[in-house]
């Protein structure tokens, strides 16, 4: 769900939101986690996707569906060789 902070300010306060992005995780109507400002999703306004969906997963109210979204890395012995490697066996 999303929210126009400026038109529910009554949420606003019942929740405790004191700085916009706030993103709070429900699982049963119970909050579980949030998201406060774009520093845990890399510090700027212009944040990858897979950090969110990370924060999402770590927030328990999604199931990574890989490696990368799960944020492990493979490491091989020849890692060195693969370091300049786009694919995505490397996560």
């Amino acid at each position: 769900m999303r929210m126009d902070a400026q038109r529910a300010p009554f949420f606003v306060n019942k929740l405790g939101i004191q700085m916009l992005p706030t993103v709070i995780m429900f699982i049963d109507g119970i909050a579980v986690d949030r998201i406060v400002g774009f520093d845990q999703l890399g510090g700027k306004e212009d944040f990858p996707e897979i950090n969110l969906v990370r924060a999402l997963i770590k927030g328990g109210v999604l199931e990574a569906k890989n490696r990368k979204e799960k944020g492990q890395m493979k490491i091989t012995k020849n890692s060195r060789k693969r370091a300049d490697s786009d694919s995505d066996d490397d996560y």
